[in-house]
């Protein structure tokens, strides 16, 4: 008697994301889609979901980075984190800019393009993204009452422009890169555990964003292996938080994700200011493993432990 291999059933797909953030009641509406919100604007929202000036103030939090890790000499070549504010400070789904000193950096969409253009200290980027694959996108309570996060993750998009960092060059033509648009009202306490990638296997565009211990309800779990974005569930992480280059395992309740990560470098801060507070870890590397019906080998993505008081 001859056996027949099953292939596993794929994995459900996501309901349409709706036009508008706020729902008839003033509340968001909590669930995980795919595509964008249209309107994902908070000024509809009601209470307890509204927020005053003042309390935005103290709830909204704008911070940038700049790092560039090198591959090939597993070197980290910018580590850019201000702590202070920034001079000025503006994102949404269509546009962010940043400021600062020796900061200058905007992304903004045009001509069915994203243009990413910075200088960072001794750091100049300049790209174009052509649009990607079908976007995820997650709103969901982070805690309290009245606290929630809507993130939005872009991906697969090819990429084209160069990254120059003091005289390292370096060319970007064809490769796939993402975006990760997020705006909420988070817990004083927060903290989180965070991996995302996306590249080509045997030619075959594939993406995952996976976190754990941040969002709640249905999360931000999704995997891309089709052009569309398809829930992952419950996602659980086990690494060494001593050991930052050790390996991590990421795998979801269902079996269907089981991933090693292998950090090939990483960057990490600490700051306690006694009010404020953050401390992170963020590995660069490479994913191996199964993604639902993929077998993935050497995939590129970051990976991050975070832990911050607000």
């Amino acid at each position: 008697m001859s056996e027949a291999s099953v292939r596993p059933a794929p994995a459900a797909t996501l309901p349409a994301a709706p036009a508008v953030l706020a729902g008839e009641d003033g509340a968001p509406r909590m669930g995980l889609y795919s595509g964008a919100i249209a309107d994902p604007g908070f000024g509809r929202l009601q209470p307890p979901w509204a927020a005053s000036f003042f309390e935005r103030r103290f709830i909204e939090r704008t911070s940038g980075i700049c790092a560039v890790f090198d591959r090939g000499s597993c070197r980290l070549l910018a580590n850019e984190n201000p702590v202070l504010p920034s001079v000025c400070a503006s994102v949404d789904p269509a546009k962010a800019r940043l400021i600062g000193p020796g900061i200058d950096a905007r992304i903004e969409r045009k001509d069915g393009q994203t243009l990413i253009k910075a200088s960072w200290g001794y750091t100049e980027i300049d790209l174009a993204l052509e649009a990607g694959a079908v976007p995820m996108t997650a709103v969901a309570p982070v805690g309290p009452p009245g606290r929630f996060d809507l993130t939005q993750k872009t991906v697969l998009m090819p990429a084209r422009g160069e990254v120059r960092v003091g005289n390292n060059r370096f060319p970007v033509e064809g490769q796939l890169a993402g975006l990760d648009y997020t705006h909420g009202y988070l817990a004083r306490e927060t903290a989180w555990r965070w991996a995302f990638a996306n590249g080509r296997v045997n030619g075959r565009p594939v993406a995952f964003n996976f976190s754990e211990g941040f969002v709640q309800g249905e999360g931000e779990n999704a995997v891309w292996t089709d052009g569309e974005p398809r829930p992952a569930g419950k996602i659980s992480f086990t690494f060494d938080g001593t050991a930052p280059a050790s390996p991590w395992h990421i795998r979801s309740e269902d079996g269907r994700v089981d991933l090693v990560f292998h950090p090939e470098g990483y960057r990490a801060q600490t700051i306690d200011l006694m009010v404020i507070s953050s401390r992170y870890v963020q590995p660069f590397g490479t994913f191996s493993g199964r993604l639902h019906d993929v077998e993935v080998h050497s995939l590129p993505g970051v990976a991050e432990d975070h832990t911050a008081r607000w």
